[in-house]
């Protein structure tokens, strides 16, 4: 169906400055309104208040129009149908009264779209998150373009709110209950044809055949051809039992109670959700305004804010002017070949996003052997990508052709940029740069993916150091988003640049650090597992260490996390990061008679647990590899006298102080330079509590006072590597808000209550 009008719906085909300014309105000669969404100056459609006023004039007009036959919401833009609600507006929300309006509002609004007496359908193509999920379960009907960028979801829960318009009624009652809980709570997105399957959609269109299927479609629905529940997929017994009975639905909310009970500690929009859901089903509440009720109790909550706070930051880093402000960059010509030296785990999952992003890609592996494995392994992980994706044989094939394989440096003659993934050595790198500088253009970027090493040391024997840089993937490369851009010493603003560029354009968010020991990630996560380290030697146990972080709100444990990535690694990233960390010997020592017995992690089977077939098992007493004074020491004695209630356990304070202390000194360093890019990196590069903000806004939150008082507690009993740094003792003595003044803590720490 063309988005060419015919005719508007009073008759006329408004102008450009006519009486609509986010919609384009028309009606065809089957007397079918379409309106089609346009947000100037936006990269994507949302919901903002004048838009909603807008669909609501719109809305009435069809009311009450005579001889309509159909109405069609759909969105002009090729980027999309609607990302939801606009966020903005959101964090700007000043009072309950107002997140009352803005809520009824739009609920009103969705319940007039339902009830118009012609049939209403949603064409969706590309993100239909949140409100505009919830505009589109308004409608009778839904179509959606079945390819990759089409995904349906309502992702509130990921800035700690529930959806507000409608969204926790309708959809359990579309998809199911046990479906439409896992959605809201997990905040899951589905494309079409998953869509489809759910029942949530009624068709999903190849994108060869779209406009002529959906034109069909709506000559479908204006001949009485479908009804607005056929879609719906026929359910067995037990979907029946579950979604449609008070005992199935009894049970639901009881196993999801019992699966979200550690959640919930941290996410009250979890219980916020389920409390709305539950009443949508019950025939004597009123499900929107219990849905309304609870997410007015959630805008303005510390978790909320925090999490907000966490996606704008996110905006932010994915600016490129925000790392290249008041630098005068000139027109570079755009990366489009990449080089990759190694085809390891790091060196194939690069160059196997980049093929995927469309850049074509060559890779370079030392002989024909590992170049053998590598290319195996690429070609695998890519398989299992396109079956994921529904990849035709034809785009899995132009996928791979992208790539090309070589054990000469010869190949990267016609590189734009050359990413080194090989070994953790120095003398390794420095051989790799070597050969580079010989086969590479003068304009050539040449990067180091080290974790580790210092860049400059690295690039110490380049002649063209303004063109080098760290890349710094975090491992595995396709699940974690953020990335390290690693300025050196000599590294020009232009290579930056254009090196933030790419990873945004990889689909990856980057933060520009300066170049130092463990940069910034890894910098700030080493004292935690440091710490977790010595208390294994202290006699706790293994469980109940990653217990209390994981109480605190860590995704795992640090001991499960040092399985996970090796303790090999482990080790490695100790010593490099030795001399600038204080009291770290014993670490390293103890990961070294962990390495030499061979307990390297969830690799060998046998770290702090042990596992079988690649799954945990049990935990592992460490005493076989304990030296001698370890094993006669006893188990820790909790000291509590002197600490400040900062709402954590001793051995939470153990944990996290050291992580808090180095986020703050890796400020004072000059690292970053604003204390959001921390707080952005520790969350996405370490899953770092996101409900606390990340490591500075948990300094604020607790109080830079009450975090020295208690820093100075630990020091006394445990060591000097629980000294304050400078910035936080001059704050803590003052008690002033370190690194977010313009957050009070009146509306950091409290949820709006009303009067």
């Amino acid at each position: 169906m063309s988005d060419t009008p015919s005719r508007s719906l009073d008759g006329s085909v408004p102008s450009e400055n006519g009486q609509h300014r986010y919609f384009r309105v028309s009606t065809d000669e089957n007397d079918v309104v379409t309106a089609s969404l346009n947000v100037p100056d936006r990269p994507m459609n949302v919901l903002t208040e004048d838009v909603m006023q807008e669909l609501s004039r719109i809305v009435q007009r069809v009311a009450q129009a005579k001889g309509l036959r159909a109405f069609v919401i759909r969105s002009h833009k090729e980027s999309g149908f609607l990302a939801g609600a606009d966020v903005t507006a959101i964090r700007d929300i000043d009072c309950p009264q107002h997140a009352s309006a803005l809520v009824l509002a739009g609920q009103q609004l969705f319940q007039r779209i339902s009830r118009l007496s012609v049939p209403t359908i949603a064409v969706i193509h590309g993100p239909c998150l949140g409100g505009g999920l919830e505009l589109a379960m308004a409608c009778d009907f839904r179509v959606a373009r079945d390819n990759s960028s089409t995904k349906l979801g309502l992702p509130e829960i990921k800035l700690g709110l529930i959806p507000g318009w409608g969204g926790t009624q309708r959809l359990p009652r579309l998809v199911g209950l046990r479906q439409g809980l896992r959605m809201i709570l997990q905040g899951k997105l589905i494309d079409a044809r998953q869509a489809f399957r759910m029942g949530l959609i009624h068709e999903a269109i190849r994108p060869e055949t779209w406009d002529q299927d959906v034109s069909v479609f709506v000559q479908r629905v204006i001949r009485g051809e479908m009804s607005s529940d056929q879609h719906k997929r026929s359910r067995g017994w037990s979907d029946w039992f579950w979604d449609q009975t008070k005992l199935g639905r009894h049970l639901v909310m009881m196993a999801t109670r019992k699966q979200t009970r550690a959640q919930r500690r941290h996410y009250p929009a979890i219980q916020a959700a389920m409390k709305a859901v539950a009443a949508g089903f019950d025939k004597g509440s009123d499900g929107e305004s219990i849905e309304l009720h609870q997410f007015k109790g959630l805008v303005g909550s510390p978790t909320s804010k925090h999490l907000i706070g966490l996606f704008f930051a996110r905006e932010q880093a994915r600016r490129a002017e925000t790392w290249t402000r008041g630098i005068q960059v000139r027109n570079q010509d755009p990366i489009r070949t990449i080089g990759v030296v190694g085809a390891g785990a790091m060196g194939g999952g690069i160059a196997q996003l980049a093929a995927v992003r469309g850049y074509h890609v060559r890779v370079m592996e030392v002989d024909d052997a590992a170049l053998a494995r590598g290319t195996q392994q690429i070609q695998f992980h890519m398989s299992e990508l396109a079956h994921r994706k529904r990849w035709s044989g034809a785009q899995l094939e132009e996928t791979m052709s992208r790539i090309r394989y070589a054990t000469s440096y010869d190949i990267f003659r016609d590189a734009d940029l050359v990413v080194e993934a090989v070994v953790e050595r120095m003398e390794v790198k420095r051989s790799v740069f070597d050969a580079l500088a010989s086969v590479v253009r003068p304009n050539t970027i040449l990067a180091t993916n080290t974790s580790s090493l210092a860049v400059d040391e690295v690039a110490r024997k380049l002649a063209n150091k303004n063109r080098f840089a760290g890349l710094h993937f975090f491992n595995p490369v396709h699940r974690m988003e953020l990335v390290e851009v690693v300025r050196g010493g000599e590294t020009d603003p232009e290579t930056v640049a254009r090196l933030v560029e790419l990873v945004r354009a990889l689909g990856k968010t980057p933060i520009v650090t300066a170049d130092g020991p463990g940069f910034l990630v890894n910098r700030v996560l080493f004292p935690y597992l440091g710490e977790a380290i010595r208390l294994v030697r202290q006699g706790v146990s293994t469980i109940e260490i990653d217990r209390a972080a994981k109480r605190f709100g860590m995704p795992m444990g640090p001991l499960e996390l040092l399985d996970q990535v090796g303790l090999d690694v482990a080790l490695h990233v100790a010593r490099s990061l030795k001399a600038s960390m204080g009291e770290s010997a014993d670490v390293v020592d103890f990961l070294s008679v962990m390495c030499e017995h061979d307990h390297l992690g969830k690799k060998t089977g046998q770290g702090f647990y042990s596992y079988r077939r690649g799954k945990r098992a049990t935990a592992v007493a460490q005493r076989s590899v304990l030296r001698k004074e370890d094993r006669n020491e006893s188990s820790i004695g909790f000291q509590n006298s002197g600490y400040v209630d900062d709402g954590l356990s001793y051995l939470q304070r153990r944990l996290l102080y050291p992580m808090l202390t180095e986020a703050s000194q890796c400020l004072e360093d000059g690292i970053v330079t604003e204390p959001w890019m921390v707080d952005l990196a520790m969350v996405m590069g370490t899953g770092f509590a996101p409900h606390t903000g990340g490591p500075l806004h948990l300094i604020d939150s607790i109080g830079s006072d009450a975090v020295l008082t208690n820093l100075n507690c630990l020091a006394v009993e445990s060591g000097a590597r629980f000294s304050a740094p400078r910035g936080l003792s001059q704050h803590g003595r003052l008690n002033s808000s370190l690194y977010f003044p313009e957050e009070s803590k009146e509306t950091a720490d409290e949820p709006f209550v009303e009067n």
